[in-house]
């Protein structure tokens, strides 16, 4: 799965009011409108996943492990926070649990795909 493909799972999921996409950006700088209801919380989220996973471009694509382990910390860091805000943290646990399921899903989905083609030999 891409970067870009995966934050528009989770704004799709979540809604655009909290990831405001915007689909035709072609740089990361431009991929967010700052319209979204906690717009540097979710940019900072979003930054820290395309630098995890080295992306060079939106188009990039990402390491499952690397991205559930980056939410993982960042939900922990914020809720370690003594003033954490209780609609950060519900985003957060929101973002982690849409998370887990389309990388699930994705992960699901690459298996099936690899054990489909086991069973066909290339023929002379």
């Amino acid at each position: 799965m891409t970067f870009r493909q995966f934050i528009q799972h989770l704004a799709d999921k979540i809604g655009m009011h909290q990831i405001p996409v915007v689909a035709s950006a072609s740089e990361i700088r431009y991929f967010l409108a700052e319209d979204g209801v906690h717009h540097q919380f979710v940019t900072a989220l979003v930054r820290e996943i395309y630098k995890c996973n080295s992306c060079g471009h939106l188009d990039a694509t990402i390491d499952h492990l690397k991205t559930t382990s980056l939410l993982g910390k960042m939900r922990a860091n914020l809720l370690s926070q003594v003033d954490a805000d209780i609609c950060k943290v519900r985003l957060m646990n929101q973002l982690c649990d849409v998370s887990s399921a389309i990388l699930e899903s994705e992960k699901d989905s690459e298996t099936r795909t690899n054990h489909s083609n086991e069973g066909f030999q290339e023929m002379a």
